[in-house]
């Protein structure tokens, strides 16, 4: 979204040194069993750790997407201006994502992370206190965006290297799907609590709870095994960037799967953050409604933590391009608008295709690249999937302005059906394999 002959490993190992070997006569049965228990990576202490900081971070980040979408409409009342505030968000990944990889590879991962949770810290904690304080406006939101932005450009791709090797490679589609199950869980107690926090008090109060949950998780990233770190690679950043790309271009898949999260992104995804809050202020009621939505969201979203656990397809990357079809009812219906009801069934089949297709992503390129690339080769996924992302979200609202935000999202509900279709004609899709069940 690797041709089978360019794997770069045959049957993948744990990293951790006292992990029994699964293909010792002794103790494979048993190690064979435990690896196919979706509660596998808990035994890890590291991993524990490490899930316990994400768990809390996880209920603070539901808090701010809606809280930052109704505070820019309380402040003007544009798309155009939410638009513009959630691309700030955005293209601080896009600018420095492959950096973000690069240093993710060369140095550790966890003081990496742990950096990049005190920045979005500072960045949402001031946030909150000018909301707070009435201070606000838009270009000092969008400032701080930015920065937030810049700490999730470096802590995204080292999170991918660092759960491979806190769980070991055996174990990282559960380890994927666990921390995806506690997001979604998270999303369920917090988006609730987002939508009454901004019906009555406002959105600044949300998005301070979200800068505390930083520390939290900054303080599990802290108290992580020092064995847990990888070896650097030789080199330095930028020949790291170099030799990142020069992988993930030996593997077609990773090409395959990255265009069409590119295309999906621009045409799809990008048009409903923009205006799925806007329809639901001007026709369902305003945050409750779009709360509502956001919780369904996220119940298919731990639905799909279960299945992306117990689920292993043959072919992951086809797999996913068709679970990503459960994405196109929901721009479908915003565009009527049709009754409550009906979009949050559209949105819990949302949430649980992109939870799927995130976690069978994300554990073909754990399993099938050398762990010593994972960050980076996650970096170059993460700028293809991301870099049309700005565009869409920059014309969603000048499109809504002219045409209508009603049409806008019908064409988002036709090419979601049209780029999937297409991209499941592409060969390259069905060439990679998943053999580990």
């Amino acid at each position: 979204m690797s041709d089978r002959s360019r794997r770069s490993t045959t049957e993948p190992q744990p990293l951790d040194p006292t992990a029994p070997n699964p293909h010792h006569p002794a103790v494979g049965d048993a190690a064979s069993a435990r690896s196919r228990s979706m509660f596998a990576p808990l035994a890890a202490r590291g991993f524990r750790r490490y899930y316990l900081g994400q768990s809390a971070s996880a209920f603070g980040d539901s808090l701010t997407p809606l809280a930052i979408a109704f505070a820019v409409l309380h402040l003007t009342g544009s798309p155009v201006d939410l638009g513009i505030v959630i691309l700030s968000t955005r293209l601080p990944v896009i600018l420095l994502t492959l950096l973000g990889g690069a240093v993710g590879d060369r140095f550790s991962r966890r003081t990496v992370m742990l950096l990049a949770d005190l920045t979005r810290f500072a960045a949402h904690g001031t946030t909150a206190i000018l909301l707070l304080t009435g201070a606000a406006d838009l270009w000092t939101l969008v400032a701080l965006q930015l920065i937030a932005g810049a700490g999730s450009a470096f802590f995204a791709p080292a999170a991918a290297g660092l759960v491979t090797g806190l769980a070991g490679r055996e174990h990282v589609q559960a380890a994927n799907s666990l921390i995806s199950i506690s997001r979604s869980a998270a999303s369920i107690l917090a988006l609730g609590a987002a939508g009454a926090l901004v019906a009555l008090v406002g959105p600044g109060w949300a998005i301070l709870v979200d800068a505390l949950t930083f520390l939290v998780s900054a303080a599990f990233l802290y108290r992580l095994p020092l064995e847990t770190e990888q070896p650097r690679p030789s080199g330095g950043v930028l020949a790291g960037i170099g030799g990142g790309f020069a992988e993930f271009s030996r593997h077609r898949w990773l090409w395959a799967w990255t265009i069409h999260s590119a295309l999906t992104n621009v045409l799809v995804v990008s048009p409903i953050l923009v205006l799925g809050p806007y329809v639901a202020d001007q026709h369902l009621g305003g945050a409750p409604a779009w709360s509502a939505i956001g919780i369904a969201y996220a119940v298919g979203g731990l639905a799909g933590g279960f299945v992306g656990a117990r689920w292993r397809p043959g072919r992951p990357v086809a797999a996913a391009l068709l679970f990503f079809l459960l994405m196109a009812p929901l721009p479908a219906l915003l565009a009527f608008p049709a009754a409550l009801w009906l979009l949050v069934l559209a949105a819990a089949a949302a949430g649980m295709q992109l939870v799927v297709y995130n976690v069978l992503q994300t554990t073909s390129i754990q399993r099938h690249l050398p762990e010593e690339f994972v960050a980076r080769a996650t970096s170059v996924t993460m700028l293809g999937a991301l870099v049309a992302a700005p565009v869409g979200m920059g014309l969603a609202g000048p499109a809504a302005a002219l045409l209508g935000s009603g049409p806008v999202l019908s064409v988002c509900a036709v090419a979601a059906v049209l780029v999937t279709g297409v991209s499941l004609f592409v060969p390259s899709v069905w060439c990679i394999r998943d053999e580990s069940g």
